[in-house]
């Protein structure tokens, strides 16, 4: 396990990252995956239209998701858009800000995004795909910020453009690309087909980060040694579990990582909450916790009783009473850690 090096300056160490997700991955939550041994992390998606045609309250929204802090460093912001002059505006104004990196994607594949012609659907107009590349390329370039794109296999197995498309990113100034191999149509089912991100790392001389069903240390290994992949990313196994990264990175270095206690998970949930609270307020960090804190409790005694109960919270006393909760029952069913020795 190499350290990643992007375009001469952003230094992936190590080269084992978190995976932007929709209302998974805000600021928040990349900064806990960074300090468990995530080596770089990206933003939830940024809309380009929102950015440069919202009004005021959508481009507020839209610029609390590409906000970021300097602890997260390496991050990049991912945006996406199917308007070339929209993607270069909007990658401009974020430049601005100075992310390590702006990042299209062009691998979502839900509805709302695909039908204006974004994410994934770009995979089946390479020639519009590479115009966008290129006119994000240009914007971002008016602050010295590179840009990277993340793309999925193809839209289906008849038509897997992936190789191609990461050729043609390289030719217009993209400085590293992301494949998770599966098809738009898969969408997350069935199984990634690695060998995707072989074709692509063949295809190319920029780095590639492979993505897709890594959930633990054997299989991160397995994609480096069968894919030749620059790093991995990690994505839907890391959703209430910041944790994995300690373990992947701690197995890639032919150590063990401890798992967490009970109690790790539970303080880590608080201490998520109450951030995620400083950053979008309490009625709508609550609306994103309650999945997120049914994650942290997944495993734990009566995890099914508390899970029916966090999905229901609108305040943080309510989210903290349960978390109590938690704790007495895994205390009923002996599963907390001894409390160490008085001095």
């Amino acid at each position: 396990m190499q350290t990643l090096i992007i375009n001469g300056n952003i230094v992936v160490d190590p080269p084992v990252v978190l995976a932007p997700m929709a209302g998974i991955t805000s600021e928040p939550y990349r900064r806990l995956c960074r300090r468990y041994g995530a080596g770089m992390s990206w933003s939830e998606l940024v809309s380009s239209t929102a950015l440069v045609l919202g009004g005021a309250k959508s481009q507020e929204k839209t610029r609390q998701l590409a906000w970021f802090s300097e602890e997260e460093r390496p991050v990049a912001v991912q945006i996406f858009g199917a308007n070339i002059e929209h993607m270069r505006e909007a990658a401009a104004r974020i430049a601005a800000s100075k992310p390590d990196a702006i990042d299209i994607n062009m691998g979502c594949s839900v509805p709302k995004i695909a039908k204006c012609g974004a994410g994934c659907l770009l995979l089946k107009t390479p020639d519009l795909a590479q115009k966008i590349i290129e006119a994000t390329v240009e914007g971002a370039s008016q602050h010295g910020v590179p840009v990277t794109v993340k793309m999925r296999a193809g839209w289906d197995e008849h038509n897997i453009t992936a190789p191609e498309v990461a050729k043609r990113a390289q030719d217009v100034g993209a400085v590293a690309v992301t494949v998770h191999p599966r098809t738009a149509r898969q969408a997350f089912t069935g199984h990634s087909d690695w060998r995707v991100i072989e074709q692509v790392k063949n295809a190319v001389s920029i780095p590639v980060i492979g993505c897709g069903d890594v959930t633990d240390g054997p299989k991160a290994k397995r994609m480096f040694e069968e894919t030749g992949c620059d790093a991995v990313m990690i994505g839907r196994a890391a959703m209430g579990n910041p944790f994995l990264f300690a373990e992947v990175v701690a197995f890639l270095r032919g150590e063990e990582a401890a798992p967490p206690s009970i109690e790790e998970k539970i303080e880590t949930a608080r201490w998520h909450a109450r951030e995620l609270i400083e950053l979008k307020g309490e009625h709508t960090a609550m609306q994103e916790m309650r999945k997120h804190a049914s994650w942290y409790t997944k495993g734990m005694p009566e995890s099914a009783r508390l899970r029916e109960a966090l999905c229901r919270v609108n305040l943080l006393s309510e989210m903290d009473a349960i978390l109590d909760d938690a704790l007495e029952a895994a205390a009923r069913y002996g599963k907390l850690e001894a409390a160490p020795l008085a001095a």
